[in-house]
């Protein structure tokens, strides 16, 4: 029978860590014992779920209203909670928050399941916490401060479909942003409808990692940001982009020149970067891209992860010659169940093969909104991955003259067997499945 170390530990360290579980989970431990009864309660922090409320819609508003009556004087580290705002009526929710920031709370997340109708506003006192570190909101709506925002702790902030009270949004969103001094991890997910203006502009003067998903435009004016991340955003516009670490994009053009004259701005705007991760959407305008124009090589670039579907592979040793010190790649094939007809032929070598490609890392990915197809499609896609998959590999394996570690991912067993057997012969590189 094993022995019960966690109960020797002192009360205020068991709440710590159950500070770490849903609060769910946290109640579920009053079973365990006498000492453990009422432990939950002295938990400084709520997560919650309106699921786990599921028999009373209700229930959830007495619970939490008598959790942050229990205590009143103890600190609030965390309050989190999820909830569908259409089928939960939360009167009087503001006061939560409000409550949770008030008695010094360093994190807040609050996602409501978006609701046509509704929209829950967050209280001004969100614009003068001196204890927020980490701050998520998803559809719920802010309203306009009339006071200078000062948020002097707040390093990581995640706004998702938000609603703003007055017509210029944009002063809301441009006060929160610059009220944050340490800024460091900025989310923005518009939304069409969000009353900000066309191009938002972001100033943070500490800003290492933004992220934009979607809307109509962002102009970033952070002075050395490390990290990018580009969602579905029409147009994005960053300056001091040579200080780029990293730079994730993800984005869908218009097939048009005008589009194709941004991607290749954006490209060339961020041709020092060291490590970039492209999408296979992206892949297909940059491939048009490539077409109609050159584009600066990434010299420093050393870290890459792209993906592929089957008809674009052909052109793999074009995109790898603009990456010529490339050290890793992680590759993502991506297989439709439409069957697509690809006489793939990998030929041209380009530098970073015979020179600095060092671990190789492919993965594979079915894409496809059929779940179930016939056992003729099954057989035909089955045959085209491994036609794929072993072009792929001898490719890297035959071309590479300095490959360390070629790490295969696939689920195929026959395909895996074959694998095995064929990447046995070449002992200058070591093969990983996984």
């Amino acid at each position: 029978m094993g022995y019960d170390r966690i109960s020797l530990l002192p009360d205020s360290l068991i709440t710590q860590i159950l500070l770490h579980l849903p609060t769910k989970d946290s109640v579920k431990t009053s079973l365990l014992s006498t000492r453990w009864r009422n432990l939950w309660l002295d938990v400084p922090g709520l997560d919650l779920h309106s699921n786990d409320f599921r028999y009373s819609s209700s229930a959830i508003k007495t619970f939490t209203d008598e959790f942050l009556a229990s205590n009143r004087e103890s600190r609030l580290l965390k309050f989190k909670i999820k909830y569908d705002e259409c089928n939960v009526y939360l009167f009087g929710i503001s006061e939560w928050f409000a409550t949770a920031i008030n008695r010094g709370a360093q994190v807040l997340d609050v996602d409501t399941l978006r609701c046509p109708f509704y929209k829950d506003f967050m209280p001004l006192d969100i614009y003068k916490s001196k204890t927020l570190v980490s701050l998520k909101l998803v559809n719920v709506g802010l309203l306009k401060p009339g006071f200078v925002v000062s948020l002097p702790c707040l390093k990581t902030m995640h706004l998702e479909n938000i609603l703003y009270s007055d017509d210029d949004g944009s002063l809301i969103m441009e006060k929160l942003v610059s009220g944050c001094p340490v800024l460091e991890d900025l989310t923005l997910c518009r939304s069409f409808d969000d009353k900000l203006d066309v191009v938002l502009r972001v100033i943070s003067r500490n800003l290492k990692r933004f992220c934009v998903k979607s809307g109509p435009g962002i102009e970033n004016d952070a002075p050395r940001p490390k990290c990018i991340e580009f969602r579905d955003d029409d147009r994005v516009v960053g300056k001091n982009l040579s200080f780029l670490l990293m730079v994730d994009i993800d984005i869908r053009f218009n097939v048009d020149a005008l589009e194709m004259k941004y991607l290749h701005e954006v490209l060339n705007g961020v041709s020092s970067v060291r490590h970039l991760i492209i999408s296979q959407r992206t892949l297909k305008e940059l491939y048009r891209c490539l077409n109609m124009e050159p584009i600066s090589k990434f010299h420093n670039l050393s870290r890459l992860e792209v993906s592929f579907s089957s008809l674009l592979l052909q052109v793999l040793p074009n995109f790898l010659e603009i990456c010529p010190n490339l050290k890793y790649l992680t590759l993502y094939l991506v297989f439709s169940t439409k069957i697509e007809r690809a006489n793939l032929e990998l030929t041209n070598v380009p530098r970073c093969l015979l020179s600095t490609l060092e671990c190789v890392e492919i993965k594979e990915v079915i894409a496809g909104e059929e779940t179930w197809f016939s056992k003729t499609t099954a057989m035909k896609l089955a045959k085209q991955k491994k036609k794929i998959w072993m072009e792929v590999v001898r490719y890297f394996i035959d071309d590479s003259l300095v490959l360390k570690n070629l790490i295969l991912c696939l689920t195929d067993s026959d395909i895996t067997k074959k694998l095995l057997t064929f990447t046995k012969r070449f002992r200058r590189c070591q093969t990983i499945f996984r």
